[in-house]
């Protein structure tokens, strides 16, 4: 009896040993990641997304925000070639719903790229996940929140509103405004309507209104 009572309180502390070890390196990776350089993930969009994503790209001091890597839906053949680094390592993932695609048919589909997205977050476990507007950033989104929880990567977010939303957010602003870390807008109207929103009288507008 007493040799089952000590194996029994030696297999607990061993138990108990190895949640701690794991929670104290979930730490020290998350600590490493947010130091000096952070690893970037910009999502690009089609279109106008990725014209916005690649003007706040420009402002990155890249001795801080390094490496930058891209993401883009699997049906976006023209965003890889507006980038200005040929060399970029740019990653693919299914787009959640194309346009006109009915509604039972694009919940597999987006179930299908949720998959896809968590693991490539958990692959490359960016420190810094910026984006905007198009539906490729929710799946990657709803996975680095996810790895955040577990403590496998910070992967904190950062949504910048595209310049034409004046006065309304765009449907994945909507579902992001309170999940992520910081929230951009640019108009003093649109601030107004989300007060948790961060006004930024920004890089997109000066450089559309020159």
């Amino acid at each position: 009896m007493n040799s089952a009572f000590v194996t029994g309180g030696i297999a607990i502390v061993l138990f108990v040993r190895i949640i701690i070890v794991w929670v104290f390196r979930c730490i020290r990776r998350r600590t490493e990641t947010n130091s000096p350089p952070l690893k970037t993930l910009v999502i690009l969009g089609s279109g106008g997304h990725t014209t916005e994503m690649l003007q706040l790209t420009k402002q990155l001091n890249r001795s801080f925000y390094a490496p930058v890597e891209y993401c883009r839906a699997t049906t976006d053949t023209t965003s890889v070639m507006r980038l200005p680094d040929r060399l970029a390592v740019v990653h693919t993932i299914p787009r959640a719903r194309e346009v006109g695609q009915s509604y039972v048919t694009s919940l597999f589909s987006t179930i299908y790229a949720q998959w896809h997205a968590m693991f490539l977050i958990a692959k490359i476990r960016p420190g810094l996940i910026l984006c905007n507007g198009p539906g490729t950033v929710l799946p990657l989104c709803v996975a680095a929140l996810f790895w955040r929880v577990v403590g496998w990567c910070p992967g904190q977010i950062v949504f910048v509103e595209s310049y034409c939303r004046v006065q309304t957010l765009s449907l994945t602003g909507k579902l992001l405004y309170f999940w992520a870390d910081l929230f951009v807008v640019h108009w003093e109207e649109l601030h107004r309507q989300y007060p948790r929103s961060k006004l930024v009288d920004s890089f997109v507008r000066r450089q559309k209104d020159e």
